[in-house]
């Protein structure tokens, strides 16, 4: 008979987006990687009783719930996963920690870099297991790029190039959101857009960002909510910085949710002493890698297809080949922290990460405030 393994009970807060692909995640991970622990999807926790039990009965949780203290001081709960607005962070995750729980949480990490550190200080203390859902690391094209780099396989790096581009705020008749309120979300484009960019460089390269200088613009300044009043628009549209490296590379970084046609173009590019890699995540199975070697008569950006048993991830899902889609990134993430879970293997994203991509983002809201070049602490 096979070896019966221990249960990992997950109690989720929030059911909207994130918790659509959180809780797929939960589902599909034993299902394809062997894990240590059976995943068992316990309570789904929101605000509203009638919105939650409709999340229990169709992402499959045992139980839902509108009380959150009473979630956290059940015994039989092993891991908090919080998928919630930015503002509620920080408080749901230092409540999960004092309570005893692991904790993963959504990106970004906190609305400032002081609860982003308050937050990784006592999941030290506590001795638990923390992580970020920064899931784009774990796309197989993206996990290989960095392997490349570690390498060597293009030297040095010198320039990071980083766009992330949306359209759905273009229209003025778009909805006012949580999302375009800065006490909910701290920031508009630059913490939803270029958190992502500012991890992934992290990741792909082991570089930490010294000084940045930035420029910001809100081009709507108020939308209606849903009830036909209008909210002003406290956050910004698009911001860009530039950026030195502690290595002496520099880098470019965009983020705007208003540019048409853009729905999810979310792109990074190396370039290094002797070659480039880049990525896109609208093409997310694939890497583009240019290396000065080879016959001279030939060179140029090779594309790779990133879905064969030698890559990343990939040899567990289908025959070489076969493309995975942006879901397949969230159960990558929880296997990984499941796996985490079973050993002294530490999990990356930790919440130091998280504190590290909140410097830069509060370093660079700093600089496009005062339109001066600001070091990032």
């Amino acid at each position: 008979m096979p070896k019966r393994r221990s249960k990992l009970r997950i109690a989720m807060v929030g059911h909207a987006f994130m918790g659509r692909a959180h809780s797929n995640a939960m589902r599909q991970a034993n299902r394809f990687f062997d894990l240590p622990f059976d995943i068992e999807m316990a309570v789904v926790v929101g605000r509203d009783a009638d919105r939650a039990e409709a999340a229990r009965a169709q992402f499959g949780f045992a139980e839902a719930s509108i009380d959150l203290e009473a979630t956290l001081a059940r015994e039989d709960i092993d891991l908090i996963d919080v998928a919630t607005p930015n503002d509620t962070h920080a408080p749901i995750t230092l409540a999960a920690l004092k309570a005893g729980k692991n904790v993963m949480c959504e990106k970004p990490l906190a609305l400032n870099t002081r609860e982003a550190k308050s937050m990784a200080a006592l999941a030290k203390k506590k001795g638990l297991k923390v992580g970020m859902w920064h899931n784009y690391r774990r796309c197989p094209a993206a996990t290989l790029a960095q392997k490349i780099v570690a390498r060597g396989d293009i030297g040095k790096i010198r320039h990071v190039r980083a766009v992330y581009l949306q359209d759905w705020l273009s229209d003025a008749s778009t909805p006012a959101s949580w999302r375009t309120d800065a006490s909910v979300c701290g920031s508009g484009a630059h913490g939803d857009l270029n958190a992502h960019l500012i991890d992934m460089t992290h990741f792909l390269t082991g570089l930490r960002f010294t000084d940045v200088s930035a420029i910001e613009a809100t081009f709507i300044k108020s939308r209606k909510d849903g009830s036909g009043k209008k909210r002003t628009v406290d956050v910004d549209d698009a911001l860009a910085f530039l950026a030195r490296f502690d290595n002496g590379a520099i880098g470019t970084f965009e983020a705007t949710r208003s540019a048409p046609g853009r729905k999810n173009y979310n792109k990074i590019e190396l370039s290094g002493e002797k070659g480039s890699i880049v990525w896109n995540l609208e093409r997310m199975n694939e890497l583009a890698v240019f290396r000065f070697d080879g016959p001279a008569d030939t060179r140029g950006f090779q594309t790779v297809m990133c879905m064969d048993d030698v890559h990343p991830y990939a040899g567990q899902w289908w025959p070489d080949g076969h493309i995975i889609g942006y879901e397949h990134t969230f159960v990558h993430t929880l296997v990984d922290f499941v796996l985490s879970m079973r050993g002294k293997k530490p999990f990356s994203p930790s919440f130091d990460d998280g504190v590290a991509v909140q410097q830069v983002l509060d370093a660079s809201l700093k600089a496009a405030k005062t339109r001066r070049w600001v070091k990032v602490s």
